[in-house]
């Protein structure tokens, strides 16, 4: 069986850390926190990994927690989404390797949960505890438009999350759905609400081709959605020509408490989740149990428990490419980040 291995823990942070984000290319961590600072961080040496630096602090552009970090698909650039109701855009000067907040971007009324880059890098999206999605689109001389408010949540939006290589967004809420975003003319529209969940849904990730999502709630399952198109071969029912989303895998009585959040690598297929029971379970695909791909069996086949001591575990992702496709990062309410690396014994 394959386990998890602790590669590193980086102190810094002097409160709770929400969210971690791998550089694209580099083998770089940006992770935010309560103490209102986003923290990027690197290994010593190419070749030592179990010792990693602090290089750069940003900070001074948000009043409150930053809740959220994103790099640009080009990494020259990372997106903040802070409790302040105010998305920062940070840009690199290469010249001095220096970081500066190029622009803030306003108008959430309540605090701003999460940020996503869209895969060309040419759309951002931001949701809000004021139920609200808004998509920017981004201009020259770091200029940001607002294209959209998509209002059709209830409640509260935990995350959004753009297809890897569509512009087709996803996000997930307070009221147990998640909704499928995209374009139309202009426009922004729900093409899609997953139903499903029976509480909050935290926290989502599309596979690697895009036409899977897994999904993590407050009521303890994750569920894996497959997009069935319009005139499918399994005779999916389908509406106005858009393609629908259907549950095909419900992991249940893995976590004992709320799953905060979830990551689909896109290297190596497994899932990772961490949850408020303190734990991390990595989950594989079984093909063994079943080749049915509209009915798959998926395994828990490594757990580690406390893994960040009596500590709430708020975020979990895997490393973005093939450089280092066992690793991932996990942080907490300890104010801690962790590496670890997947071992196939």
């Amino acid at each position: 069986m394959p386990h998890l291995e602790l590669i590193a823990t980086l102190e810094g942070h002097q409160d709770r850390v929400w969210q971690a984000s791998w550089h694209p290319t580099k083998t770089l961590l940006a992770t935010c926190s309560g103490d209102k600072t986003v923290r990027l961080w690197k290994p010593a040496s190419h070749n030592n990994f179990s010792e990693w630096h602090c290089v750069e602090t940003l900070e001074g552009a948000h009043k409150r927690t930053i809740r959220s970090v994103a790099w640009s698909p080009t990494g020259n650039e990372l997106a903040t989404a802070s409790f302040d109701a105010t998305t920062g855009i940070w840009e690199n000067d290469p010249r001095d390797n220096d970081w500066e907040c190029v622009a803030t971007l306003e108008g959430h009324e309540n605090e701003i949960k999460s940020v996503s880059w869209s895969s060309t890098g040419a759309l951002l999206a931001t949701c809000s505890r004021d139920k609200s999605v808004w998509i920017w689109e981004v201009e020259s001389d770091n200029d940001f438009e607002c294209l959209s408010v998509l209002q059709e949540h209830t409640q509260d939006v935990k995350m959004v999350a753009w297809h890897p290589k569509l512009e087709i967004l996803a996000s997930a809420s307070y009221d147990d759905t998640i909704k499928i975003w995209k374009e139309d003319e202009d426009d922004w529209y729900c093409a899609d609400t997953l139903e499903g969940h029976t509480s909050t849904v935290w926290s989502l990730d599309f596979n690697a081709e895009g036409e899977q999502i897994v999904s993590a709630s407050d009521d303890q399952t994750l569920r894996i959605w497959k997009m069935y198109k319009p005139n499918n071969p399994q005779g999916i029912p389908t509406h106005n020509g858009e393609a629908t989303w259907k549950t095909i895998c419900t992991l249940s009585g893995f976590h004992d408490r709320c799953i905060y959040s979830v990551s689909w690598s896109k290297v190596n297929n497994c899932i990772a989740s961490v949850s408020g029971d303190n734990s991390i379970r990595i989950f594989e695909k079984d093909t063994e149990a079943s080749t049915d791909d509209d009915a798959p069996t998926w395994k828990n086949t490594t757990t580690i428990k406390d893994a960040h001591g009596v500590y709430d575990i708020n975020g979990v992702s895997w490393f973005p490419n093939d450089q280092h496709p066992d690793w991932l990062s996990t942080v907490g309410d300890d104010g801690l980040v962790r590496i670890w690396r997947l071992v196939q014994d």
